[in-house]
């Protein structure tokens, strides 16, 4: 039986301030940015609606009213939640809940991957954990090394290979129940991180392989470089619709 998406919501967390952007981010929160002809915000829209997922759950929080003004114009029946300027982003993710009545998928508001949703879901909703996060292989450009109290070398590694969270994840409704509530109000994104750990202790939380197209825009070298790679980036949004 395949896997079907309409009735799963995508939160995306847009509410940063954007610090490493500098100036650019002072007037313009950094998802209505312009790669090309659209902002970072509306590419994202374009390839999960190419996907099947057409139901948007927006955590805003900086500049939450150009953001809503835009994004009002751009999607019918979008949800709009603000948890305020210093929520961390799982309190975002906590005060959206009230919307999580299926299994959701989150993504970051400067992340862009070509993911299969429906295979994600597919796969999350056979883990039968609470939390699916979507992972890929990143090569460390430096040797690694290890030592002992007596300063003696005990391993060298030639750039090794890591795997990474990549910003995308999905979420079952009762999520916010298995974890501690502790972490809830931690900022920025420490409690994503504490949550997992928690989850992870407690055999909740499923890997979901992923070594395709990705883009993250978390400085200007990162989005000079994405207006660089326009094409590259961005043109799939078309050529991908399955």
């Amino acid at each position: 039986m395949k896997t079907k998406i309409n009735k799963n919501p995508m939160i995306i967390l847009c509410g940063g301030k954007g610090k490493r952007m500098g100036e650019i981010t002072k007037k313009i929160p950094k998802p209505l940015l312009k790669i090309g002809k659209k902002t970072i915000i509306e590419h994202k829209i374009k390839y999960y609606q190419s996907k099947g997922v057409n139901k948007f759950i927006f955590c805003l929080g900086y500049k939450s009213k150009l953001l809503k003004k835009f994004l009002s114009k751009k999607i019918k029946n979008a949800i709009f939640d603000n948890a305020g300027l210093n929520a961390g982003i799982l309190k975002r993710i906590f005060c959206a809940r009230r919307h999580i009545k299926f299994d959701t998928f989150i993504s970051y508001g400067d992340t862009l991957a070509k993911i299969n949703f429906k295979d994600l879901l597919s796969k999350h909703i056979k883990s039968k954990c609470v939390l699916t996060i979507v992972v890929a292989p990143i090569q460390n450009p430096f040797g690694i090394v290890d030592w002992d109290s007596n300063n003696r070398a005990k391993a060298f590694e030639e750039k090794p290979t890591f795997n990474h969270f990549v910003g995308y994840s999905v979420i079952s409704p009762n999520f916010f129940k298995k974890i501690d509530k502790k972490t809830i109000n931690l900022r920025d994104g420490k409690g994503v991180v504490e949550a997992i750990k928690d989850l992870i202790k407690k055999k909740q939380v499923n890997i979901y392989k992923f070594n395709d197209l990705q883009i993250t825009i978390n400085s200007k070298r990162e989005l000079h470089n994405a207006k660089l790679e326009y094409n590259k980036y961005f043109t799939f949004n078309e050529s991908n619709k399955k």
